[in-house]
C-alpha cells in the first residue's frame, strides 16, 4: 500500500524543467485564447468595432477594459497553475507557497519593502532636482481601484513566475541560484514587449525578478515576493506618478522627470533608471544574507 501511494504521489511528467516549458506554452495558448475571446464579447456588448477596439485598448485612462484583461489573466493563471500542479505535479496548489499560518511577517515586510525602496527612489530624484511635482489630488480610483488591480497583478505574476516555474525549477537544479536566474529571465522576458523599454529596463526586469524570488530560495512562501510586488507597482505608479513598466496610471502625485534618462527612467518610469539597479542589486545581497543566516542548514 505504501508503495502504490508513494507511486501516485510521483509527477506524471518526471522532469521538472519539462513541466515548466509544457506550463508556461499552456498559459501563453490559454491567455491569448481567453484575452481574445474577453476582446470579442467586450466589443458586441458596447457595439465597438475592431478599429475602435484598438483605440480603447491603447487609452490609459480606459480602465474597464484593463480590469476585465486582468482579471482574465488571474483566472487563467490561477486555473493552469492548478491544473499543472494537481494532474500533472500531484501536489496541492497550496504546496507551491501559499500556506499562510505565521505569515504575517512576511506580508508586511513584503509590502513595506515595496514602500522603502519606492520612497528612496522618488526623494532622490526630487532632491536631486530630476523631478518636479506639477500636482497633488485625491483620485479615488488611483489610491483605491488600483490597489485591487495590481494586487490583481501581484498573485498572478507570482503564481506564476516563482510559484509555479521557479518551484519547479529548483527541482530540477543542483543550484538554486540558477533555477532563480532562469525564472528572473522568463519574468523580463514577458515584460518585453511594454512601451518605451530598454536595455536598463530589461536589465532592471531581470534584477527585479531576482528580488522577488530570493526569499522564495529559501522559504518556499509566496506572501513575501506577493506583497512586494504589489506595493512596488502600486506605489510606484498610482501614488507616486510613476509610468510602471513603462504604462501610464492614474495617480495621485503628477509628476514630471527631467534630465538623464539614465538616472530618471524616462517614459518607461522608475524601473528603466539605474537608481533602481543598484537599490535592487543591494537588496538581492542584502536579502540573501540574511536569509542565509537565519535558515537552518537542512531549509537551504
Amino acid at each position: 500500500m505504501e508503495n502504490i501511494n508513494q507511486t501516485q504521489r510521483e509527477p506524471a511528467i518526471k522532469k521538472a524543467w519539462l513541466r515548466v516549458i509544457l506550463m508556461f506554452i499552456s498559459f501563453l495558448i490559454a491567455i491569448i485564447i481567453f484575452q481574445g475571446i474577453a476582446t470579442v464579447i467586450y466589443g458586441l456588448v458596447t457595439n465597438t468595432n475592431l478599429n475602435e477596439l484598438q483605440e480603447v485598448f491603447s487609452d490609459p485612462n480606459n480602465w474597464g477594459i484593463t480590469y476585465i484583461m486582468q482579471f482574465v489573466s488571474l483566472s487563467v493563471t490561477i486555473a493552469i497553475v492548478w491544473i499543472f500542479r494537481k494532474f500533472i505535479d500531484r501536489k496541492s496548489i497550496v504546496s507551491i507557497g501559499l500556506n499562510i499560518k505565521g505569515k504575517k511577517n512576511d506580508i508586511v515586510w513584503g509590502f513595506l519593502t515595496g514602500l522603502i525602496l519606492m520612497v528612496i527612489g522618488y526623494f532622490v530624484l526630487k532632491f536631486s532636482n530630476n523631478l518636479e511635482v506639477e500636482a497633488i489630488k485625491y483620485d479615488s480610483l488611483a489610491i483605491f481601484g488600483s490597489l485591487f488591480f495590481f494586487t490583481m497583478v501581484g498573485i498572478s505574476e507570482e503564481l506564476l513566475f516563482r510559484g509555479y516555474i521557479l518551484n519547479n525549477l529548483m527541482e530540477s537544479s543542483k543550484n538554486k541560484y540558477i533555477a532563480l536566474l532562469i525564472s528572473a529571465l522568463l519574468f523580463a522576458l514577458m515584460h518585453g514587449l511594454n512601451p518605451n523599454i530598454s536595455i536598463l529596463a530589461i536589465t532592471n526586469l531581470i534584477l527585479a525578478g531576482l528580488a522577488l524570488g530570493i526569499t522564495y530560495i529559501h522559504t518556499k512562501n509566496l506572501w513575501f515576493p506577493i506583497f512586494l510586488h504589489i506595493s512596488w507597482n502600486y506605489f510606484q505608479g498610482p501614488i507616486f506618478g510613476f509610468e510602471v513598466s513603462g504604462t501610464i496610471t492614474k495617480s495621485v502625485i503628477k509628476q514630471k522627470v527631467t534630465g538623464s534618462e539614465l538616472i530618471t527612467g524616462g517614459d518607461f518610469g522608475f524601473e528603466g533608471s539605474i537608481l533602481l539597479t543598484f537599490l535592487l542589486i543591494g537588496m538581492i545581497i542584502f536579502t540573501d544574507l540574511i536569509l542565509k543566516r537565519k535558515m537552518k542548514p537542512s531549509n537551504i
